[in-house]
């Protein structure tokens, strides 16, 4: 990048000097700047926590070589950081999407009685063992009522637990049952 000795103008290409000057000059290949312009030693920004701060490039500093590119490490504002927040939710989001399986439920009753023994009546007796009326209800619908099974559906997790079934099960349960 160039600087305008003159105006102070920066950062600017050599695509922006050519169209500065198109009218008045043509320019050597390969392409050398006029007078008024400086090239601008780049330099790397400092380190900092990406999380928390940012690096603003400043005005370049005139040094007897010649420009150098200058840094500035600031806080984000409450804006850049709640987008940041939102950023991670929404990749925390892909990630649970794209690592869940979903089969019928056929193929996930199958599953279960093939790997582990696990019939329909063993489901729902456990879910018959959920305390809460409420949680036992939405349990028992979502149970019955489907014909799809999320591998990381609330329902599915509940159950999980209680036929003692770990996550490594879980994963090792949908991937066969995506075979049947």
């Amino acid at each position: 990048m160039y600087i305008d000795k003159e105006t102070g103008d920066y950062p600017l290409s050599q695509a922006d000097i050519i169209s500065r000057h198109a009218h008045n000059m043509s320019f050597p290949v390969p392409f050398e700047a006029p007078e008024q312009y400086a090239l601008v030693e780049p330099a790397s920004p400092p380190a900092f926590v990406q999380t928390t701060h940012k690096a603003v490039e400043l005005a370049p500093l005139e040094t007897e070589e010649g420009y150098l590119q200058q840094w500035e490490v600031v806080p984000l504002s409450a804006d850049e950081l709640a987008q940041l927040e939102a950023d991670r939710l929404a990749a925390e989001q892909a990630a649970r999407d794209a690592a869940r399986v979903t089969v019928t439920k056929r193929q996930a009753l199958l599953a279960l009685f093939d790997m582990k023994g696990i019939k329909n009546e063993d489901i729902e007796a456990q879910i018959n063992l959920i305390p809460d009326e409420f949680d036992r209800y939405r349990a028992l619908v979502d149970w019955q009522g489907s014909a799809a099974i999320e591998s990381d559906s609330p329902t599915v997790l509940k159950l999980a637990a209680g036929l003692n079934l770990t996550e490594a099960d879980l994963h090792e349960l949908f991937g066969y049952a995506e075979t049947l």
